[in-house]
């Protein structure tokens, strides 16, 4: 099994209201593979559109697709919640216009590991369904013993392990 992988790839009009989520890691029943989020990159596809400034976007990555959701209105968005134990990453982009490209942003949980299933969320301060957004996740294997993959698991449901 490669120890690196690359998940790269464009959504179409991904708003949790129209699109909803992707599943991009999906659970193949050996608790001992794990995977670690290394990058996390997401951006409008066409960043020199004039379109392009009501693109500005954020992306979650989490183990569970309720938990890509925003607590406050409305709740079809994406939200970063960092006490949420279920995100492990976070990803934004600020387009300005059709000149240039504005901050990227990026944070990634270094201790957190994925057994089972891993999704994605993107939304925009604009969304169309026409809107096309492309992402970009490294991810690296990680070998558990019985034990650590127990421990991943449940910070997985959100519980508390350290």
């Amino acid at each position: 099994m490669k120890d690196r992988r690359v998940l790269r790839g464009q959504l179409q009009g991904l708003s949790l209201s129209s699109g909803g989520p992707v599943n991009l890691v999906v659970d193949d029943g050996n608790f001992n593979d794990a995977w670690r989020v290394t990058r996390f990159v997401i951006s409008y596809y066409d960043p020199t559109s004039s379109a392009a400034g009501n693109r500005d976007s954020i992306g979650v990555l989490a183990t569970h697709e309720d938990a890509l959701y925003s607590k406050l209105p409305p709740s079809t968005s994406v939200g970063w919640n960092w006490d949420d134990r279920r995100q492990v990453a976070w990803a934004g982009m600020d387009f300005q216009g059709d000149t240039s490209v504005g901050q990227t942003f990026e944070l990634i949980d270094p201790q957190h590991v994925v057994v089972r299933d891993l999704y994605l969320g993107i939304s925009a301060s604009f969304e169309t369904s026409t809107a096309v957004y492309n992402y970009f996740i490294e991810l690296e294997r990680v070998t558990l013993n019985d034990n650590q993959a127990v421990m991943a698991i449940i910070q997985e449901e959100a519980q508390d392990v350290n």
